[in-house]
Formats: C-alpha cells, sequence, structure tokens
C-alpha cells in the first residue's frame, strides 16, 4: 500500500512520524511524498493549543477531499489530537477510518492492517509507563541533521500547559539506547544530533540519582564523525552547574541553548506554577555568559497570561530588552481546555495580547538584527541543506537552530555538498538571516 504522511506540530512529533515511516516500510508498504499518490494518509496531529488543534482539523478535512475524489481510501489520524479526543474524533469527522494515540507508534503496521481490511478503529490507551516511542526512522530533516528524542512526557506542572495530560509523566530513553541510535544516524551522515524532549533539561530524572543529562552529553561527544550537539527545550529550573559545565568544555556541545521563560514577572510565573522568579532567570543569565563563549541564547514568552497586568508586561519587556536574547519566540496564551489557567479569573482580552506580542516581537527584531550586523566579517562553519541556484546554497552557523531561527545564504563558485560543514566568511544581513561567502 502507497502511505502518505502529514507530520503537524513539533520537533518530537516528528520523530514519532519518522518511527512510524520506517516501522511501515519494514511491513512492506511504500512511504510516497505526493499525497494524491497514496491509498492511506496519516495526519500526525498536534494538540496542544486551540490554533494546532484547528490546523490539524483543517489538515485532517483538506486530505478528506482526496477520499471524495476517489484517489486515497484511508485517512487515519495519529498524535496528541488523537490522544486527547479519539471517539470524538471518530464520531465528528466520518471521513477518518481511524484513530490512534501516542501508545501506538511503533506498532502502526498492524493498527493500518486491520484499518485496510475495513476496520473503523480507535486506539487511545493511556500513556504507556516507559518510553515506548521508538525503532528505526526514515529522516525528513534537510541533510546533516538530525532530532535525537531522549524523553517523553512532563512532571512539571506548568498551569497553562495540558501536555502532562496528553503525553503522560516523564519517560527517559537509557543512555546506551540513545547512543546506538546516534551511531545508526552519524552511518546516514548526519554531523548534528538536535536533542529534544518536552524538557531536556530533566532528562534521566526518572531512571538515575546522578544528573543524566551531562553523562549523556559526554558520551555523546565520543562519538566519530559527530560534529554538532545542540540542546532545545530547557526548563531554566533544572539548568544545572553540571549542565552548565559541560556545554562550556564540551567542543561538540554547541554553546546554544533554548530556554522557555515564558515570562519575566514573579507574579506571573507564580501563577504559571514554573516554580522560580525573576530572580532566579537574572541569576542563570548572568551566570551562563560568564561561563559559556560565544554563547547565544533562545527563549520563548507568553503574552496576555491571566492577570498580566500592564507593570508585569513593561517587566518583561524591560527583561527582554536587557537580556539580549539571540532568538525569540512569543506567543499569545490560550486558555487551553483542561489546564488550570483557563479557570483563572481576570482573562485578559485578546487584543491586548496581540499587542504585547507584536511590541515584544518588534523589540526583539532589532536586538535579533543587532546581533546579525556584529556578527558580519566573521568566519562559521555553515552546516549545508540545500542549493537555491548554481551558485547559491542554504546552510545554518551554530548560533541558528533548524526550523526556528534564521538561515545563513552561501555563495560561491564552488560545488558544495549538502550535509558537509564549510567554513564560511559571513559579510551581510538580510532580515534574520545572514549572508556569507565560501571561496
Amino acid at each position: 500500500m502507497n502511505i502518505g504522511f502529514i507530520s503537524l506540530g513539533c520537533s518530537k512529533n516528528r520523530v514519532d512520524t519518522e518511527v512510524m515511516m520506517a516501522a511501515l516500510k519494514k511491513a512492506g508498504h511504500k512511504i510516497v511524498n505526493s499525497l494524491e499518490r497514496a491509498d492511506l494518509v496519516i495526519v500526525n496531529t498536534c494538540g496542544f493549543i486551540t490554533p494546532a488543534k484547528e490546523e490539524s482539523i483543517e489538515a485532517i478535512i483538506e486530505t478528506a477531499e482526496l477520499k471524495k475524489k476517489g484517489s486515497l481510501q484511508f485517512l487515519v489520524a495519529a498524535g496528541c489530537l488523537s490522544q486527547r479526543y479519539g471517539r470524538e474524533l471518530l464520531l465528528e469527522i466520518p471521513e477518518l477510518d481511524g484513530v490512534f494515540g501516542i501508545s501506538s507508534v511503533s506498532s502502526m503496521a498492524g493498527f493500518v492492517n486491520r484499518i485496510a481490511q475495513g476496520e473503523r478503529a480507535c486506539f487511545t490507551e493511556a500513556p504507556p509507563t516507559e518510553y515506548s516511542e521508538k525503532g528505526p526512522r526514515i529522516l525528513t530533516t534537510p541533510p546533516g541533521s538530525a532530532y535525537l528524542k531522549i524523553s517523553e512526557g512532563c512532571n512539571n506542572s506548568c498551569s497553562y500547559c495540558v501536555i502532562p495530560s496528553i503525553r503522560g509523566k516523564l519517560r527517559s530513553r537509557e543512555i546506551n539506547e540513545l547512543l546506538n541510535e546516534a551511531v545508526q544516524l552519524l552511518k546516514m551522515g548526519i554531523k548534528e544530533l538536535v536533542l529534544v524532549a518536552q524538557d531536556t533539561s530533566t532528562y534521566g530524572h526518572d531512571i538515575s540519582p546522578q544528573p543524566a543529562l551531562p553523562i549523556l552529553l559526554r558520551e555523546l561527544s565520543k562519538l566519530d564523525g559527530l560534529e554538532w550537539i545542540r540542546l532545545m527545550y530547557l526548563h531554566p529550573l533544572y539548568l544545572s552547574d553540571d549542565i552548565i559545565d559541560v556545554v562550556a568544555y564540551e567542543n561538540k556541545v554547541l554553546p546554544y541553548l533554548d530556554i522557555p521563560i515564558q515570562h519575566a514577572s514573579s507574579k506571573i510565573l507564580k501563577l504559571m506554577h514554573r516554580q522560580h522568579d525573576n530572580r532566579h532567570l537574572r541569576t542563570m543569565i548572568n551566570k551562563l555568559r560568564a561561563r559559556i563563549p560565544n554563547l547565544t541564547l533562545r527563549t520563548t514568552v507568553m503574552l496576555g497570561f491571566p492577570g498580566e497586568e500592564e507593570k508585569d508586561f513593561a517587566e518583561l519587556y524591560e527583561f527582554v530588552a536587557e537580556s539580549q536574547f539571540d532568538w525569540l519566540g512569543a506567543f499569545s496564551f490560550v486558555p487551553e481546555e483542561g489546564s488550570k489557567a483557563a479557570l483563572m479569573p481576570n482573562q485578559i482580552e485578546d487584543e491586548i495580547k496581540v499587542e504585547r506580542r507584536d511590541k515584544i516581537l518588534r523589540l526583539q527584531q532589532k536586538i535579533t538584527r543587532q546581533k546579525n550586523l556584529a556578527r558580519v566579517n566573521s568566519r562559521e562553519k555553515v552546516l549545508i541543506s540545500s542549493q537555491l541556484s548554481k551558485n547559491l546554497f542554504v546552510g545554518r552557523t551554530y548560533f541558528q537552530a533548524p526550523e526556528v531561527d534564521g538561515l545563513t545564504l552561501v555563495k560561491t563558485d564552488f560545488k558544495l555538498t549538502k550535509g558537509d560543514l564549510v567554513d564560511v566568511q559571513l559579510v551581510g544581513v538580510r532580515n534574520y538571516d545572514m549572508i556569507g561567502e565560501y571561496q
């Protein structure tokens, strides 16, 4: 059977999609890039916040049109939205032939066979107690880079988030298992591993009395052929001195940290149940900058959380201006069904949320541009990912994470190989992107 995929949401979801692809290919199915050529399509959904849920439902409904045209036989929904609303999805979207949640990732082949035999099934079991979303993968990332999902689930209890109720409690993978997967990825030409989880800083808290992330990073650094190790999604509360030391002293661990702070007002942080205050954030950033040379910092902030007054927003604005993050993502609070924050008093009007978000983004745009301008005339390694024309390639430097930051456009008269790291002279800036030359 020809099977197509639509993968929505985060990088963790992308890894699940890659595992499903490999499992289905091993079972004899053919993975196709064009939905029009598919007999069955799996939409791996996101169910984190309302806009993501709407995007997932829209993707399902749009794909269902292919069934009406007769080119598609079966349509399946997977992932977080399915985990939350499995039977409801089946009832409300008759075009769906099956729904399965997060526990069925590695057993997709059997599920697809049942769908092909005419069974309209729903598999949304409770999240497992051990990490089960694993197996060989068909990579969908650009050449040279791959995600390595080190854990699933989350033990934090942020008041705005429903991920623990969808994905379950923290389930870390054993270090040897991760090393084995990393070796297989390196054999596929991977130079950069991007470590992801719901919260990478808590990796191993459930399986080891010792800090496990520093051990994993040191072991990964020993692998021949691996050039870059990148850390994403680090909770500020658990960013320990041991982790900082590894980033500072292991050459392969990039001086790039993605630390979603969400806010800077101690009052709002308490309402969010982030378990730290403004002082903790300031101390952490000062420590990071003092101990890690050439540090790049990325963060995410939330605007319009219930009870956010003008003085709270002003405190966040001032904090962003002072902290000078290299990259920042900002989004408006959404009162997510099932979260504690959705029931809090003093909800903020949408117009105010958008206004505050846009102010933060305008501020960050200036900061990022100044940061990039300061990099002009420096030399950096660039991981080449694609080619736009005969003399123009696209890649990323260490200070640009995949999918969320800017890119580097590389001008050259030479033929560059996708997936290779090359030394590039940075010569200019275009919006959020760098311009470089290879000679």
